[in-house]
């Protein structure tokens, strides 16, 4: 084991047990066995040395990722509940160090993170390309990411109001049904034409998938350019048809006959008498 193992997994030891995921220089100093120069000299000051022991630690999340994502289901539905069981549980077993991979200042740099996201994003356009998806790759992967993160952050840091597995279950199938087409309605050709029309979102975010992969006598702007619009109707917020406004009735012109709201029938015992009623009181006009 090099040198700057041993200090990497000190430090990972003292942060995974520390109540307030902070340890002193001086502590990882003494649990690696090296002194405080040895310590500057391979990482530079204790935030490189934090930013390296999360690149450490995603390096074995992303491991269990890759692992998980070896398996490729028939429907990205399940793609989805994989990762997300799988990125939970890795929260649950290390709540110190994920509070850390999340941290904004080591986060915002973190090579890992975007390692991550493109993992997802790739077998969301996977899905995008079954038809299988109701918005863009895109917006898709920034869904499940952003929910599954928060989702982590709130089970390990308040379990008391968020540790029921209930919970977390019902948000991941919330976001789920969110941007994507049902496993029923996209199982096969007959069955989404009866069940389930693809929506224009749902071409759209198929047609760009096929469109980065497939090629076409597209130029590269024009490629370019077709993205941006496939994208556009993808992520579209659906259309609401306008409700029907209805018309206001038109007062019936008076005539030698008046309208038979200005004479209630209830006075009349026939309608000879109403009819009567009505012809003398446009005489009396005259």
């Amino acid at each position: 084991m090099t040198v700057r193992t041993r200090i990497l997994e000190a430090a990972s030891d003292l942060l995974a047990q520390s109540a307030d995921v902070d340890a002193s220089t001086r502590a990882i100093c003494d649990a690696a066995g090296v002194t405080p120069p040895t310590l500057y000299h391979h990482f530079g000051d204790k935030e490189g040395l934090l930013a390296a022991v999360v690149d450490f630690g995603w390096a074995s999340f992303l491991e269990t990722k890759r692992t998980v994502a070896a398996v490729v289901h028939e429907h990205v539905a399940d793609d989805i509940r994989a990762g997300w069981d799988n990125h939970l549980e890795f929260a649950r077993e290390n709540p110190n160090f994920y509070k850390l991979m999340w941290s904004p200042s080591i986060a915002a740099n973190s090579t890992a993170v975007r390692e991550a996201y493109q993992m997802l994003y790739e077998r969301l356009e996977l899905g995008a390309s079954r038809g299988q998806l109701r918005v863009s790759p895109e917006t898709a992967a920034r869904t499940v990411m952003a929910a599954v993160t928060g989702t982590a952050l709130s089970l390990i840091s308040q379990p008391e109001l968020f540790g029921d597995d209930t919970f977390a279950t019902q948000l991941r199938e919330a976001v789920i049904a969110s941007i994507t087409v049902s496993a029923d309605a996209a199982s096969t050709p007959k069955r989404r034409a009866r069940e389930a029309e693809p929506t224009i979102a749902t071409a759209a975010a198929t047609l760009s998938s096929k469109l980065a992969t497939v090629d076409t006598p597209l130029t590269k702007p024009e490629r370019a350019l077709m993205q941006q619009w496939l994208t556009t109707l993808a992520d579209a917020p659906p259309h609401t048809p306008p409700a029907l406004s209805r018309q206001p009735q038109r007062r019936r012109k008076e005539s030698g006959h008046p309208s038979p709201d200005r004479y209630p029938s209830s006075n009349y015992k026939n309608s000879a008498d109403f009819h009567a009623a009505g012809s003398g009181k446009a005489q009396a006009n005259s």
